[in-house]
């Protein structure tokens, strides 16, 4: 990996450095910026129980856009961009997951061998224990923002035991960018969830031309209850979400790619669709900012965090 100005290049070959090209954030926070896109897909994040109120099975893997699948269970989010340097994994589920989603990237007739980094949104289990199964299965590169990246080596948050401590993992931080063939995969720190919540802004090429994708994690959630405050709090992170809520308003995208399904069949879109409008995105991350002043209102203990 080398550094040229406003650039990461991984070590996926020179390719990369042709095809690479800037992924642009809104010229100011608060900013109206997310346009309305000219994208289509009939993939849809569906309700977890059918219309009888059971529970579903694990979803099949699907294509969303382009080079980017679906390829997780019910309730988490796992996605796959397939390029030209080999597969990229966005967060990996639960450690349950960790065949399914290798068995999903086969039914897609692509080689899980093939996977070369697993970028992870944020340490909680659900989005990142599945990560070390999967590494040590195919040799993934498990990629973390650095604060979190000290959790999952070390298997250990504000001293309890989380998990098995994670081996090969590479630290990320903010604006850092890699390239994969035409693919490009920019980090964007957005603290709150977690010390080292990210999402990452994915620009890929598909049928209806260059779309840019915001794989978001659980970065717009903030813990409202006194048991999730608890059990997940950390210095600064009150202040961390009140920063966040801008940055995530400021970023342009088109595909909304979240780290649980029912952040659009619930919050944005009924119909499940991943394109939604700005006016959709806005209001999602509103509600929920609304949610933590509700919750330091009714516990102004917690609000000099």
């Amino acid at each position: 990996m080398r550094t040229i100005p406003g650039y990461i290049i991984t070590t996926f070959g020179l390719l990369g450095i042709l095809f690479c090209t800037d992924v642009q954030m809104a010229g100011g926070q608060g900013n109206t910026i997310l346009a309305e896109n000219k994208f289509t897909t009939s993939f849809r994040f569906k309700d977890y129980n059918d219309e009888k109120g059971n529970r579903k099975h694990n979803p099949e893997p699907e294509q969303i856009y382009g080079p980017i699948y679906s390829v997780g269970p019910l309730t988490v989010c796992v996605y796959l961009l397939k390029t030209s340097e080999g597969l990229v994994l966005f967060d990996a589920g639960y450690a349950r997951d960790g065949n399914l989603v290798p068995d999903n990237i086969r039914k897609l007739g692509l080689d899980p061998a093939k996977i070369k980094k697993i970028f992870i949104t944020h340490w909680h289990g659900d989005h990142s224990s599945g990560a070390a199964q999967i590494s040590e299965l195919f040799g993934a590169e498990i990629m973390v923002q650095k604060l979190d990246a000290e959790i999952l080596r070390s298997g250990i948050y504000r001293g309890d035991t989380i998990g098995q401590p994670v081996k090969k993992i590479t630290g990320i931080d903010d604006g850092q960018v890699f390239c994969f063939g035409d693919a490009v995969v920019k980090v964007i720190h957005t603290p709150g969830q977690t010390p080292g919540e990210v999402v990452y802004l994915v620009t890929v090429n598909g049928p209806q031309g260059e779309c840019r994708a915001l794989v978001a994690g659980d970065a717009t959630g903030f813990k409202s209850t006194v048991e999730e405050f608890e059990r997940n709090k950390y210095p600064g992170v009150c202040r961390d979400y009140e920063k966040t809520v801008s940055i995530l308003k400021s970023i342009e995208f088109d595909l909304y790619l979240g780290g649980h399904p029912h952040q659009v069949f619930n919050e944005m879109r009924e119909d499940g669709s991943p394109f939604v409008s700005r006016e959709q995105w806005h209001k999602m991350v509103d509600n929920r900012h609304q949610q933590k002043k509700d919750f330091l209102k009714a516990h102004p203990e917690y609000a000099d965090m």
